[in-house]
């Protein structure tokens, strides 16, 4: 802030300030004002919402990707298993880290999630988003608004990113780098992050230009590994393996590391808007998204000669074992992003706003080596054989429109829209004779189909007086599933299966009730159903059965999950800080999960059995969970001294398999990747203006992996582990617009495991410039 004042007034002012000469302009830094925390958060919405700002981001998180801002919020886990992780699924209080399809991500209206799937492998597009360009991140927990669609009972993150109202430009570097050992790993990670951006409104017209390049190195994210064998000498002798328990308590041997990722991405954005006229907008984003990288194998193994071993029949310690799995790889990608916005804002008794979204992977193609395990090491050694295979995804993606109505007559607020998106999967695996070319060959398995969802909801809030507000919604969806086709190669022929298409129609009640008796005290009673249809993925993927040369089909018959949820909550609220506690309840009916039968099992869709010795996975519907749980949170400013703030939260959760008939046997056990208990806490202190420290810890308690919970050995690589880390951030404002940034993640180096490795202890450094 610039202010002309004369020397006298400095002196008796800021004792601390230099004189400066009578009439001389000099610069003062802002002072921070900060407002009281009473706020109406309670009847603002009809669910809890949480959110992180631009500010408490930039003071606490050291953050190379959008994903790593969510860490703090109450109940979130992002499955972020290296910086950079294109596979970052949300998990919330009652889904878990492998349910990409029960959660949705929006920014600036447009929706990022990758609802092609439920699972690992369709995450939502974090490269999308730059972190720097976050100006708030919220999150809607559970069912609660018919705005959105049935994949929201897991919640709603919106990412609000920034747009200027002056000449503005930033730019930043960050470098990062990972001490990680494990079995015979034992090396440092690096990686850097660069971001540019600039932007300007001039009369009517607004624009923001920016880059983001992330350039990292991933730690193994599997190992090559075998039981403990008692199958007599085959093979040659190697010498350097590993030997520990598995996660379900089986001995077992660890010959390598692989999926080790060197990636690349690069994420360019333009936004513009331009005001039609004070009260109308319209507003064009383009993003472009491309990747290239590469996955790498470390071999622990020698044979007599010391020369690396990496896949084939071998012998160690007197027994055969057929090692697998270190087969390297490389893949690119090219994405683009569009979508194109129009409101009005007048803030009357009417406004509207149309969205047109469009992703489109325009290039998407990943070359493996796909080695023999129990043929010879030349065999197997994947840089001198080096057939592979191609998959390819080019033609994959998503279009999305939203219409939507808002009408102000006096105590209400009416919402009515239509919504329509279309999810198109096109895959193709063809074989290689050398994938580090990555040249096509015959197709070895391909899959098609498409989902569409039209949609129509009303939303009436109510504010029937100062003290009370209802909120009352439905949502009816019409859903369908066309041109499914899945193929794949079995006894070198390739073998076809066509599924009809399907159509289901489902409608969604939503009413919350709101209460705040005085300005420091909140309550909210919610109540809310949904219907999560299946995804393209789920319904017409190819799959084989074991060993043996038959074909299974998917099953393009699998039910809707249903849920029904409820939520009940009540907040207190200080000058200086709040207290927040919900009760949190959810039945899950048809619930869309990948279940193990074992071998001999007959197929519960279809003809035949079983024939694979570890068991055949399929999704299925498991029909009944039920989940609740209390989530705590609270926040504080200027706790015991000014300039420090506290902010945490504590979740308990109890889910459990009331009942499902495709296996009998897990009743009473937990569903995948949800922990019994989650904390949180970060401590800011505001040294001044230009000084700000940060120390942060996270826990996360029990899960299991399976539905069957046969991951009893938590504590190693396969399992999904409890873990504690603390985390520490120091940012120093040394000049007029330049920020240092010093920090570390798992300060304290826990080892813990989501079936991968988490990341081991990480360091940050980071230097921001803002005009």
């Amino acid at each position: 802030m610039r202010i002309k004042l004369i020397s006298t007034i400095i002196a008796a002012s800021f004792s601390g300030t230099l004189l400066a000469e009578h009439n001389e302009a000099i610069d003062l830094e802002a002072v921070e004002v900060r407002a009281p925390m009473i706020d109406s958060r309670i009847i603002k919405h009809p669910a809890t919402v949480e959110t992180f700002d631009k500010k408490q981001i930039e003071d606490s998180v050291n953050a190379a990707t959008p994903a790593q801002t969510l860490k703090y919020l109450p109940s979130i886990q992002v499955r972020e298993r290296f910086i950079g992780d294109r596979n970052g699924i949300i998990a919330t209080r009652t889904i878990g880290t492998l349910s990409s399809a029960q959660s949705m991500l929006y920014a600036d209206g447009v929706l990022l999630s990758n609802l092609l799937g439920n699972s690992f492998a369709f995450p939502p597009r974090w490269g999308m988003v730059s972190p720097e360009e976050i100006e708030s991140i919220s999150m809607m927990y559970g069912p609660f608004s018919a705005l959105y669609a049935g994949n929201s009972f897991g919640g709603v993150m919106s990412i609000a990113t920034r747009m200027p109202d002056k000449l503005e430009a930033h730019a930043s570097a960050q470098a990062f780098t990972q001490k990680f050992k494990l079995y015979g790993t034992d090396e440092s990670y690096q990686g850097n992050h660069l971001t540019a951006s600039v932007g300007n409104k001039v009369n009517d017209f607004s624009f923001w230009l920016g880059a983001d390049y992330l350039k990292s190195e991933g730690q193994p994210m599997n190992f090559s590994t075998a039981t403990l064998s008692t199958t007599p000498t085959a093979g040659p002798v190697v010498t350097g393996a590993y030997q520990d328990k598995s996660e379900t308590n089986a001995s077992r041997v660890i010959f390598g590391a692989n999926s080790i990722d060197d990636t690349a991405q690069t994420n360019i954005k333009f936004k513009a808007a331009y005001d039609i006229s004070p009260q109308h907008k319209i507003s064009y984003t383009l993003a472009v998204w491309d990747m290239k990288g590469t996955t790498d194998v470390a071999s622990y193994i020698k044979d007599a000669a010391g020369n690396p071993v990496y896949n084939g029949r071998v012998t160690f310690n007197g027994q055969r074992y057929d090692v697998s799995g270190m087969n390297p790889g490389e893949a690119e990608s090219l994405h683009i992003m569009q979508a194109l916005d129009v409101k009005s804002d007048t803030k009357g008794f009417f406004d509207w706003q149309l969205t047109l979204s469009d992703y489109d992977y325009q290039k998407d193609k990943n070359s493996a080596a796909n080695a023999l395990s129990s043929g010879t090491v030349v065999q197997g050694n994947p840089y001198l054989t080096k057939t592979g295979r191609v998959t390819d995804l080019s033609g994959t993606g998503w279009t999305v429109f939203d219409a939507r109505a808002t009408l102000r007559p006096q105590a209400h607020t009416v919402d009515i829209g239509y919504h329509v998106d279309q999810y198109q999967l096109k895959s193709d695996t063809n074989n290689t004779a050398d994938w580090t070319t990555g040249s096509k060959g015959v197709l070895n398995a391909s899959a098609r189909g498409e989902t569409k969802i039209h949609a129509l909801y009303v939303q009436d809030k109510w504010q029937i007086n100062p003290q009370w507000a209802l909120t009352l919604g439905g949502r009816g969806e019409y859903w369908q599933a066309e041109d499914g086709q899945n193929t794949t190669t079995i006894s070198n022929v390739l073998r076809t299966a066509n599924y009809k298409d399907r159509s289901v129609t489902r409608f969604s009640p939503k009413i919350s009730i709101s209460f705040e008796p005085e300005p420091a005290w909140g309550f909210r009673a919610a109540f809310g159903q949904a219907f999560r249809f299946p995804t393209v993925s789920e319904m017409f993927q190819p799959l084989q059965n074991g060993a043996t040369a038959y074909f299974v089909e998917s099953n393009p018959n699998l039910k809707p999950e249903e849920v029904i949820a409820g939520e009940l909550t009540a907040e207190r609220r200080y000058d200086h800080g709040l207290i927040r506690a919900s009760l949190f309840s959810e039945n899950k009916y048809d619930a869309l999960i990948s279940q193990t039968i074992t071998n001999g099992s007959a197929i519960p869709y279809d003809t035949g059995s079983c024939t694979r010795s570890a068991g055949c996975s399929f999704v299925q519907n498991v029909d009944h969970i039920r989940t609740r749980g209390l989530e705590l949170a609270t926040q504080w400013q200027d706790v015991l001294i000014h300039g420090l703030d506290l902010q945490g939260s504590a979740t308990f959760t109890e889910a459990e398999v009331l009942r499902n008939a495709a296996a009998p046997s897990t009743v009473g056990n937990k569903p995948p990747r949800i922990p019994r208990s989650m904390f949180k806490a970060v401590a800011t202190y505001h040294s001044g203006n230009n000084l700000t420290y940060s120390l942060a810890a996270r826990y996360s308690g029990r899960q299991y992996n399976a539905l069957d919970n046969s991951d009893v050995n938590d504590g190693t690589f396969g399992a999904a582990s409890k873990f504690f880390v603390v985390d520490a951030k120091v940012n120093y404002k040394f000049a007029k617009g330049y920020t240092a940034s010093i920090g570390v993640d798992n300060l304290n180096n826990y080892k813990s495991y989501v079936f991968h490795p988490y990341p081991q202890r990480t360091g940050y450094v980071q230097l921001k410039f803002d005009y």
